[in-house]
């Protein structure tokens, strides 16, 4: 992994952004400087940012061409966590378990990879922080797939940038507005739904400052662990930047802090 470099944001920035969210950094992607930080050692949930570990070990040790039956610990799932809406029986392949995780940010789908992966989910767990070990985050503890609150489940900002930096060697963490997974249900019907990105910027809710092109990453978000955001930028000169904000207090604070950052980039 690459070395921690770390640079004062004021000489960078004359004006560096003020942000209230607890953990927030600012990297260029390629040599691990920072730029901004704020409390970026510190230990926050991660929410969903979780599923970026996720995703890797299924390109890692998955067979995208695998079809994966949807058992009943996949969709027994907290009330009103975010869900593609598989049943107990239903086939899905790797592929479009994979991208019902990164577009829509399905805990199912999660779950449903982290069973097939590991054998089980602990199993897999294990497989989760063994990795995030392995990059050098040192911040780190998982104890699901999906991010759902657990006060044993947590992780930093730089963290998330050792594990970002390592995801986006995969082509497949490149973004898209929205995905449409056909499966096969229980009942061997054919069934189709529609899922539609997490992340404001692919959906146009929100609008990134100019000459900054958004290349992918992933949203997280709970009660507890508050609104957050992890992507991979590229500005006007190709250079290319990890920055990630959470902990904000509602999604406009989320997307108005990120902007904050990404506004500097081509300075």
């Amino acid at each position: 992994c690459l070395g921690k470099v770390d640079v004062k944001a004021a000489d960078y920035w004359p004006d560096a952004p003020e942000t209230l969210s607890p953990g927030v950094i600012l990297m260029e992607e390629s040599t691990g400087t920072i730029l901004y930080e704020k409390n970026s050692d510190e230990a926050h949930y991660p929410a969903s940012i979780t599923k970026i570990m996720t995703a890797m070990l299924a390109l890692k040790y998955g067979n995208m061409d695998d079809t994966v039956t949807i058992s009943q610990e996949n969709v027994t799932l907290e009330s009103g966590s975010q869900v593609a809406g598989f049943m107990e029986g239903d086939q899905v392949t790797m592929d479009q378990l994979l991208h019902c995780l990164l577009v829509y940010s399905a805990n199912d789908a999660a779950s449903a990879i982290a069973e097939y992966v590991g054998g089980n989910t602990e199993n897999f767990v294990q497989m989760m922080n063994d990795y995030a070990a392995k990059l050098g985050c040192t911040g780190t503890h998982f104890s699901n797939p999906h991010g759902l609150q657990d006060e044993n489940h947590y992780t930093t900002p730089y963290d998330i940038y050792l594990m970002l930096n390592e995801a986006f060697t995969y082509p497949e963490f490149t973004e898209m507005p929205s995905y449409t997974v056909t499966y096969t249900g229980s009942d061997g019907t054919e069934k189709s739904t529609t899922l539609t990105a997490t992340d404001h910027y692919l959906t146009g809710e929100a609008t990134a400052p100019k000459d900054v092109t958004i290349l992918g990453g992933k949203t997280g978000t709970t009660e507890v662990a508050g609104n957050c955001l992890a992507i991979l930028t590229q500005n006007a000169y190709g250079k290319t930047f990890v920055s990630i904000v959470m902990g904000a207090a509602t999604k406009e604070l989320l997307y108005q802090e990120m902007n904050s950052l990404l506004q500097n980039i081509n300075s």
